[in-house]
């Protein structure tokens, strides 16, 4: 693969969807070269189309790309699919959120084993609202989701840019929980869920989360 084709790959795997002049604009390369690299990455299966972003003006839209599911996930997303298979069978429903929550709890000590967010486990009775969310924020971002928070008149809210369960939500929506559950762990408050793969004015898909 060619230097500049790497750099674009990796600028993609970067955001949660790009355009072509996205990809001009952050590489400083012709809208023509960043087209051209754009089409070969998509027909290697690097990466793929997954909407169009809306014209400003009297434009085209313009296609969203970003990395494939497969050249992302290989075989994973299969084989955690399998296992959520055998988790829920024959599970009601309040031992599924039993163990989402035992579920979440090792997600977040996983992040704060790594060091880089020693605070956020004691946060809860001495931190203000806002350094909850911060510290939130940036365990949530360590899991690649994309997250930022939003001060609103009524409630602040949570956005998630990014669904990690993306390839598996479909066959396994009770994987929506983990966000809720997520949240609540981390901030201590109520959360309750205002909007579910909504598309923001980018075309892009996004989850928001309203802090009761």
């Amino acid at each position: 693969m060619s230097t500049s084709r790497q750099h674009v790959l990796d600028y993609i795997s970067s955001q949660p969807a790009v355009t072509a002049p996205d990809v001009s604009r952050a590489l400083q390369m012709t809208g023509a070269n960043a087209r051209h690299h754009l089409a070969i990455l998509e027909t290697q299966g690097s990466v793929e189309v997954i909407g169009l972003r809306p014209a400003q003006g009297r434009g085209r839209p313009a296609k969203l790309y970003r990395v494939s599911s497969k050249n992302k996930w290989d075989n994973l997303g299969v084989l955690v699919s399998a296992f959520l298979d055998e988790f829920v069978v024959g599970v009601n429903d309040a031992d599924r959120i039993t163990a989402i929550h035992k579920l979440v709890r090792r997600l977040i000590k996983g992040v704060l084993e790594s060091g880089a967010f020693s605070g956020v486990e004691n946060q809860k009775a001495s931190a203000t609202l806002t350094q909850r969310l911060s510290s939130s924020i940036a365990v949530l971002n360590e899991l690649n989701y994309m997250a930022r928070w939003e001060a609103h008149a009524d409630a602040p809210q949570v956005i998630l840019g990014q669904c990690p369960y993306a390839l598996i939500i479909a066959d396994h929506p009770e994987m929506c929980q983990v966000e809720n559950v997520l949240l609540e762990e981390l901030l201590g408050v109520r959360v309750v869920q205002s909007a579910r793969q909504a598309l923001d004015t980018r075309g892009l898909r996004y989850c928001a989360f309203s802090l009761g």
